[in-house]
């Protein structure tokens, strides 16, 4: 019999892994409040890019679970009512002030998105500067790690029913933006917004990968805490080991695994939640060998822990 796991169909996706850790909040850039501006969040259509300086996080990986802004005192009473509201989050190698007004030049990888809301309203009601009232709760937070590099931020705003000015900073060193916008044109400059970060402890810091049933026999593979909607796959292989993926979307990407045996068993989509699950039945030869899985969401892709088959 084949060693391969015959893997025959998606199973509906699992429950969304919950977030674990107390969670802080932080002004990032720590920066004085310099102007209110209506970039990004007036009314227009904008696609908005901010980059922070990785060194303000310090060394260890946390979640970003909302966004807050300090909006116009001006505003107060109304109610803002958002056609669309969309963020993403990921990695960028441009710094402070090198931000590209040619957007999709300025990622490293996929983004993830992280809020994604037609009609997304708020009533404003702030007490100043430093009141950042008008949050944005993430649909999934993300779990940003400063040692992969500076953090960029994507902001798309389709029309608002206020025409909303928010605090900004001056921005450099610590943080910049760059924006295509059907009222203020394209451009990048050196100033940012102040954004209030809610944080905590990453609940997983990757795809996390298990397996259940025995072998000879039924076995079930479920995934958690993968990026979204992504395209993925799982591997298999004799032994573990340090495999470096040689080409393809995942050219570069290093493995868990041994180069022993190593075959794709399935490839899928991690689904809406980032979690799912397949059932197959496992033959004799396949027992006590390795799985793991990639998912094509960045450069280099994201990997799993690595599980035995039981």
């Amino acid at each position: 019999m084949n060693t391969s796991i015959r893997i025959s169909r998606l199973a509906a996706a699992g429950l969304a892994l919950g977030m674990s850790g107390l969670a802080s909040g932080q002004v990032f850039p720590n920066q004085a409040h310099a102007a209110y501006n209506f970039i990004p969040l007036g009314n227009h259509v904008c696609t908005y890019h901010q980059v922070y300086a990785a060194a303000q996080f310090g060394s260890a990986p946390i979640e970003i679970r909302s966004l807050g802004f300090a909006p116009n005192t001006a505003n107060n009473g109304q109610t803002v009512i958002y056609t669309q509201l969309k963020i993403s989050m990921g990695y960028t190698d441009r710094s402070p002030g090198g931000l590209s007004s040619n957007l999709p030049d300025n990622p490293r990888g996929a983004l993830t998105e992280v809020f994604n809301q037609p009609g997304f309203s708020r009533l404003l009601n702030s007490s100043g500067t430093e009141d950042f009232s008008m949050i944005v709760p993430f649909s999934r937070p993300f779990c940003y790690d400063p040692n992969q590099g500076n953090l960029l931020i994507e902001i798309y705003v389709e029309n608002s029913s206020v025409d909303l000015s928010t605090s900004r900073c001056a921005g450099i060193p610590d943080a910049s933006r760059a924006f295509n916008s059907t009222r203020f044109g394209n451009s990048a400059d050196n100033v940012a917004q102040r954004m209030l970060f809610e944080i905590g402890q990453c609940s997983g810091g990757g795809p996390a990968l298990r397996i259940s049933g025995s072998c000879p026999g039924r076995v079930t593979v479920s995934w958690a805490n993968a990026t979204p909607s992504r395209p993925m796959g799982i591997l298999f292989s004799s032994n573990t080991g340090s495999f470096v993926i040689p080409g393809g979307v995942c050219a570069g990407t290093q493995t868990g695994l041994s180069s022993s045996g190593l075959q794709v068993v399935f490839t899928g989509n991690t689904g809406p939640n980032g979690s799912g699950q397949v059932s197959a039945n496992a033959g004799t030869p396949a027992c006590r060998k390795y799985l793991q899985m990639v998912v094509a969401d960045g450069s280099p892709c994201s990997t799993s822990n690595v599980v035995q088959i039981p």
